[in-house]
């Protein structure tokens, strides 16, 4: 969830009556505006496992940041490495908006079990945010038993797929291990891809769930390492972003 600095001037939209929008003024109120709920969905804390219990949020509706992924920390207003795993509300659109934003309504669809961060933030005012920031964070564990087929399946794939073996490999590039490094990667790109299917397939789950279970895929979150994936068929090829040249294959 984006937010502003504490106690900052917000500036209103053209729809709001009364609005000037080259003119800042102090708000004391929400508005409704939207802005907040279109800059992406909230992080989740222990205080919303209330809403899994009466299904207004579900598996599908959520993504986990895993630990070492690089997410835009907006209390600090940049970006910062996640020190331990967090879970996401979904966005749509180009804008990334909340999933639960009604943009015609202008309303929140779960609203009355709307998330903590939802609650407390005030867009003119957030000091209320920052105090519950980062304490009690919702992760996985919190919501999956232990000792389950799918429990193991996330350990496993914590364990091969970590960040930090990642950032490892990406380092190697480049240098004499070039080529070991990069067929390594590959191989995890093609593990965390097919094993998403797999234990779809396997558990009769969803697919919309696998985002939960097992973080965003590699072959988004590779971007934050300089590096994108173009796929031919079953084959991978790992190309640099900054100049989009220079091609590792599989």
């Amino acid at each position: 969830m984006q937010s502003s600095k504490t106690k900052s001037p917000a500036t209103l939209p053209d729809n709001i009556p009364g609005n000037n929008q080259d003119k800042e003024v102090s708000r004391t109120e929400c508005v409704r505006c939207g802005v907040c709920c279109t800059k992406g969905g909230p992080t989740l804390h222990l205080e919303d496992i209330g809403a899994f219990k009466d299904s207004s949020v579900k598996r599908s509706d959520l993504y986990t940041m895993r630990k070492g992924e690089t997410v835009f920390n907006n209390i600090e207003g940049k970006p910062s490495v996640l020190s331990e795993e967090i879970i996401k509300i979904k966005g749509t659109g180009e804008s990334y908006s909340c999933s639960f934003y009604d943009p015609d309504q202008k309303a929140c669809a779960i609203y009355a079990n709307r998330p903590i961060e939802c609650r407390v933030l005030k867009c003119w005012d957030t000091k209320d945010l920052e105090a519950i920031f980062e304490k009690n964070r919702l992760q996985r564990k919190h919501l999956i038993p232990p000792d389950t087929v799918i429990a193991e399946a996330i350990a496993g794939h914590e364990q091969r797929c970590s960040y930090s073996t990642i950032e490892t490999l990406v380092k190697k590039m480049g240098g004499s291990e070039t080529s070991e490094a990069v067929e390594k990667f590959l191989e995890l790109l093609q593990f965390d891809h097919h094993l998403r299917p797999f234990i779809a397939k396997k558990l009769e789950l969803p697919i919309e769930e696998m985002d939960f279970f097992f973080g965003r895929p590699l072959t988004t979150t590779i971007k934050m390492f300089g590096l994108q994936v173009k796929q031919n068929g079953d084959a991978f090829l790992l190309t640099p972003i900054e100049k989009g040249i220079g091609e590792f294959g599989n």
